[in-house]
């Protein structure tokens, strides 16, 4: 799906052909601004999600880890040993993951939606800017040609 050029030496001719390749352009960028903004938006709420979800998983972890038998007796039996050391393996696994789990999202958050945040606001926000800027000089442009057309100007001097 392309667009077709836009070359700098049309911009002076200004003409139905170029307005439309322009038209074409911002809607693009609209677009593209559009899909940022959702991808962001979506990607916020998988790590609030992820993050939330981690936090859980250490909770029953810290859990797992802190159980004991009680015991009547001298000592714990042999399956009791296995399944509490069992439990604090499992524990000591599920730390781990969650860890590395932590560094991938702090990683999904600084190299993708931060970066796509600030080309959203720098990039497109300043493309729109200049836009804005434009369409205002050219509506000046207009109306100063308008009114040296039908001699307004020639009037007030």
């Amino acid at each position: 799906m392309g667009h077709p050029p836009l070359e700098f030496s049309d911009c002076y001719l200004d003409s139905p052909d170029f307005r439309e390749r322009l038209k074409c352009y911002e809607q693009e960028l609209e677009r593209t601004n559009k899909f940022i903004k959702e991808v962001i938006k979506d990607g916020n709420a998988l790590i609030a999600a992820i993050r939330g979800y981690s936090s859980a998983v250490q909770k029953f972890s810290q859990t797992l880890q802190s159980f004991q038998f009680d015991f009547i007796g001298d000592t714990l039996t042999d399956d009791e040993i296995n399944i509490a050391e069992s439990f604090k393996e499992f524990a000591e696994l599920l730390q781990e993951v969650e860890l590395e789990r932590s560094m991938m999202v702090q990683n999904a958050s600084d190299l993708l939606i931060k970066p796509l945040e600030n080309f959203r606001k720098e990039q497109i926000g300043f493309t729109k800017k200049s836009r804005f800027h434009v369409t205002q000089r050219q509506l000046k442009m207009g109306l100063a040609l308008t009114q040296l057309r039908n001699g307004d100007v020639l009037e007030n001097t």
